[in-house]
């Protein structure tokens, strides 16, 4: 990897050229046979932070396997995808805050065997954020000290998944703290347990946070204070499309409540997260 005195940034890929994937229909990058391989190079018109990450993901596929001939196109397809999507602004705290929590609760996932970054939905604005061999994981984090008392999102995020399987609410409660790690920092620790550096990122930016606010992001860190877990049946305080099956919603847009838990406390489930994760991914493996 280097930079040559034009600004060009590049990687140099050994292996037989032959075996080379060439993609040069994007501006910023252009692939370069050679007698030992390919070079990938990156224009210096490109954004420099994504511009360096697609370099890094090339050698990140490589370190996982990747054929050397088809690293680079591969890697150039998520930068892609990734400069299509115009930044727009910062996220706004609580905005943030509910991504913290869901990034704590991704890293505990691929911390575990056969955790994947797959299991995390929430950025494809499904109703729930996680969905693991046989559960599906919404997740509330706040910092209200108050954080037993929740804003639910539709009719859909407590309502029954469809595959039957079994619905837990983690509430979070976070604190701001110069102690603390910021999305960036988490982002960071995620892609060093193996997840797709590209991915992630595209995931991000779907959910409107975008690499270039990443500085911003970096000074505001928290730390997660308390924990509850909630099983969610037919005898947890909720609404969904069938209690209000009767009711003509044809000119409702939306249904937005809050769930007050305070009083409901000795319907926590007496475990952690982490294992209510763990023993959901060593079923999956087994089945």
């Amino acid at each position: 990897i280097g930079r040559d005195i034009s600004g060009n940034k590049w990687v140099r890929i050994e292996c037989d050229r032959e075996e080379v994937a060439m993609d040069d229909l994007t501006a910023l990058v252009s692939f370069k046979r050679d007698a030992r391989g390919y070079l990938v190079i990156v224009n210096p018109n490109a954004p420099e932070k994504p511009g360096v990450r697609f370099l890094e993901e090339i050698v990140d596929l490589l370190v996982d396997g990747c054929p050397a001939g088809e690293a680079g196109k591969k890697a150039l397809q998520g930068f892609r995808d990734l400069m299509a999507k115009p930044p727009g602004a910062p996220l706004e705290e609580h905005k943030l805050v509910g991504l913290f929590g869901e990034l704590e609760v991704l890293e505990t996932v691929l911390t575990l065997p056969q955790g994947k970054l797959e299991h995390w939905t929430g950025w494809e604005r499904d109703h729930c954020d996680f969905r693991l061999p046989g559960l599906v994981v919404e997740v509330k984090s706040t910092l209200s000290a108050d954080y037993r008392r929740v804003q639910i999102h539709g009719l859909g995020q407590l309502a029954d998944p469809e595959d039957g399987s079994e619905l837990i609410l983690a509430l979070r409660r976070l604190e701001r703290s110069p102690e603390g790690r910021s999305v960036p920092e988490l982002a960071e620790a995620i892609i060093k347990l193996g997840a797709s550096r590209f991915e992630l990122f595209n995931n991000l930016a779907d959910v409107g946070c975008f690499e270039q606010h990443f500085a911003e992001y970096e000074e505001r860190k928290f730390v997660s204070q308390e924990i509850a877990l909630r099983r969610i049946d037919e005898a947890h305080p909720r609404l969904t499309p069938e209690i209000l099956a009767e009711v003509n919603r044809s000119q409702i847009d939306r249904v937005n409540y809050e769930l007050d838990l305070n009083d409901e406390r000795d319907s926590d489930l007496d475990m952690t997260i982490n294992d209510l994760l763990a023993d959901h991914l060593q079923a999956g493996s087994a089945s």
